[in-house]
């Protein structure tokens, strides 16, 4: 029995490939894009300017693929979302440098083209992983996403710093080309996947009322707080390996490496974690994040970042895979006819780049008034501490203290059920609280 709970569903196969094959796409290119901009403008703020229109934009873009799923389906949006990642790139490629100069307006083309595709396909993921299995589900994605970070990031690396043989930023063009071709690779690969056709509006109103249930407010604010140091991350760590080596194959050496451990971690941690085990393990991680930043400590060079990236590598998964168990299946507790758990999805993605708006905007005020290396590191050791809130947060609203009576959340299921008798009481009688 345990194994037919663990199987996946071949819809679940075929959105693993199209994930697959989009993580390699982005793999192969996301990374560089902020050296591309660096390179152009030499500066920090373009830099920042570009991800915080992203994560901006996110939100919004999630709202807007929920409508279009709503009156079509999630894998309508999802092929929406691979097709504005091609055309992000097909500016790339026809601008030139002069569209390094407009970050902000590539930042909201990217964070549209993310919005789409990442409801997409947290909605289809939703449908086609079971409770109990996602964590199989999640890391089989995550070693997926690994293998292809791998060699996608290395092969960038050597033909962008080969260059100078083709002239120019001519490297990047290459890699643009062939991020390009694979996102529509992807989109064609996506007719295999099905999904129901869904009508009605948005109940956001109802999901946001979601919040008065105390494991679900738990989980929406350990999710702003895990934003606000993945905001800065997801960019810095690359960029300050550039910074200290001067070289994109050094880089993509460096992501080769990183890609290497979690492909090794996240199929470890998908074997080992059964949800009565996911805050366990979840603080492991967390605690393992926080020693990693505490190297920033020290000065930073080449050598302290490739230390970092190893352990970071290594102790990610051992919170990422949990966590995601953890909100899907409080959605699942929230809405267990599956009417509008693409609204909780909205909700929680809101939450979560709240976080990173907040985290980037915070560094964007650092390097505007002190844009020393040495307050990067402070303000780099800060933000490891932030999973540890989500941990601690997740940890109240889940949990029984020092064991777990059920095996997945909610430890007080009553609690959301009387969410769902509590959406059809009039404001005014909702004297409860949560």
């Amino acid at each position: 029995m345990l194994q037919s709970r663990l199987r996946l569903h071949p819809q679940a196969l075929w959105l693993l490939l199209v994930n697959g094959i989009f993580t390699l796409s982005v793999a192969l290119s996301n990374t560089f894009v902020n050296i591309y901009l660096w390179k152009v403008d030499r500066s920090y703020s373009s830099i920042v300017w570009y991800n915080l229109l992203i994560y901006l934009t996110i939100p919004v873009a999630f709202i807007f693929s929920g409508w279009f799923a709503k009156r079509r389906d999630a894998v309508f949006t999802l092929r929406i979302g691979i097709t504005l990642h091609a055309v992000f790139y097909g500016l790339s490629l026809i601008g030139g440098t002069k569209i390094a100069t407009l970050p902000a307006v590539i930042g909201a083309v990217m964070g549209t083209a993310a919005g789409f595709y990442w409801l997409s396909f947290n909605m289809l993921s939703f449908k086609d992983s079971q409770s109990g299995g996602r964590e199989r589900f999640y890391g089989l994605n995550g070693v997926i996403g690994a293998m292809a970070g791998m060699a996608a990031p290395f092969l960038a690396g050597y033909i962008i710093s080969a260059e100078d043989r083709f002239g120019g930023l001519s490297g990047y063009h290459i890699i643009f080309t062939l991020s390009l071709a694979l996102f529509l690779f992807a989109a064609l690969i996506s007719f295999r996947l099905r999904d129901q056709e869904t009508s009605g509006p948005l109940f956001l109103g109802k999901a946001f009322q979601a919040w008065r249930v105390r494991p679900w407010r738990m989980v929406l604010l350990g999710c702003f707080a895990y934003g606000m140091r993945e905001g800065v991350f997801l960019f810095l760590i690359g960029l300050l390996m550039y910074i200290a080596t001067g070289s994109e194959l050094k880089l993509g050496e460096f992501v080769l490496l990183q890609s290497g451990l979690s492909t090794i971690s996240f199929f470890a941690v998908s074997r080992f974690v059964k949800p009565r085990r996911r805050l366990w393990v979840l603080g492991v991680g967390a605690l393992s994040m926080l020693a990693a930043a505490l190297l920033f400590l020290f000065p930073i060079n080449a050598r302290l970042i490739l230390i970092y990236g190893s352990a970071i590598a290594l102790a990610l998964p051992l919170f990422l895979i949990p966590f995601q168990g953890v909100v899907f299946d409080g959605v699942s507790a929230l809405d267990k006819t599956n009417t509008i758990y693409m609204e909780h999805i909205i909700v929680r993605e809101v939450f979560e780049n709240a976080g990173r708006v907040v985290g980037i905007v915070a560094f964007l005020g650092l390097v505007s008034l002190a844009p020393s290396t040495a307050n990067i590191a402070r303000f780099a050791v800060a933000l490891g501490f932030v999973q540890v809130i989500t941990w601690i947060l997740l940890w109240r609203g889940n949990s029984v203290p020092f064991g777990f009576k059920n095996k997945a959340l909610p430890s007080h299921p009553s609690r959301y059920a009387e969410f769902e008798d509590l959406a059809t009481v009039p404001i005014r009688k909702r004297v409860r609280d949560y």
